[in-house]
């Protein structure tokens, strides 16, 4: 989650809905992974979040099949 408060949330009755306690905008994100040859490969990228927070970052190289 990225979240523009607090990290603590509270999860309502239904069992899936997630929200800060604080009620502030907040996001959830998945990537999309697929197993070859026994490795993780990622299918999916946050690339455009990490731009438009206007971050850089490398955490997903160890899981991208080199081009």
């Amino acid at each position: 989650m990225i979240n523009m408060g607090t990290h603590k949330i509270k999860q309502l009755r239904d069992g899936w809905t997630i929200l800060t306690l604080d009620g502030k905008p907040s996001a959830h994100f998945e990537h999309d992974v697929a197993i070859v040859d026994g490795k993780p490969q990622l299918l999916s990228t946050f690339d455009y979040i990490y731009e438009a927070l206007g971050m850089e970052s490398n955490e997903e190289d160890e899981f991208r099949k080199p081009v």
